[in-house]
């Protein structure tokens, strides 16, 4: 919402580092009770997910003024245009709607030197993508209905989880690129949140 509120007392402002932060740290939350309550898997696949867009998100957009890295092709060529245009007339429907493209797509994003440079760029392997896709589609199952519920090996999920923090802990640690919009402590806060998750999935593996 960008119009003034009726109540300035009872609104919420969020930014992506902070939506980040807010994602990361209620996965660690979840991550310390699955152990007691295996449901809390549930919760954890879905904030990893989302930290996951977040951190790609404030890697691609922090040198990007309207958010293009994020769009698809054809939102960011209509925001490219208008700019062109002297960002006369009405805005495009991607400014004034913004929608962002899949989580498959942003990770493949921030990987490319086209859209992220070195040494922010994310260095991705086979494993890691292949782990960051079934831990998207479990995601995708978790946000659906299910009248009998949901029958999960949950030894698969720990190594989900790791990979994502692998990826987060790149973008938003050892080379974060959008520090200047996010708050003091901000690399800190979400060092010690994926420690608290890695602890706590690295008690699931094998051996």
């Amino acid at each position: 919402m960008t119009d003034a509120p009726d109540h300035p007392d009872r609104t919420f402002q969020t930014s992506q580092p902070r939506e980040l932060l807010a994602c990361v740290e209620f996965a660690a939350m979840q991550s310390a009770r699955v152990e007691e309550d295996p449901g809390a898997f549930r919760w954890l696949v879905i904030a990893m997910v989302l930290a996951l867009q977040n951190a790609c998100l404030c890697a691609l957009d922090y040198d990007d003024e309207y958010g293009t890295k994020g769009m698809t092709r054809r939102d960011a060529r209509d925001v490219a245009r208008w700019t062109r245009n002297g960002r006369t007339g009405r805005k495009p429907l991607a400014l004034r709607e913004p929608r962002i493209v899949s989580p498959f797509s942003l990770i493949e994003r921030v990987a490319n030197p086209d859209f992220l440079r070195p040494p922010f760029q994310l260095p991705l392997n086979r494993e890691t993508d292949e782990a960051l896709d079934e831990l998207i589609d479990l995601r995708n199952t978790f946000l659906h209905f299910s009248e009998d519920g949901w029958t999960i090996d949950l030894g698969e999920i720990p190594p989900m989880i790791l990979a994502a923090c692998r990826v987060i802990r790149h973008l938003a640690v050892t080379q974060p690129a959008y520090l200047r919009n996010a708050e003091r402590g901000h690399s800190a806060r979400v060092a010690d949140a994926l420690d608290s998750i890695e602890t706590a999935m690295e008690h699931y593996l094998p051996g």
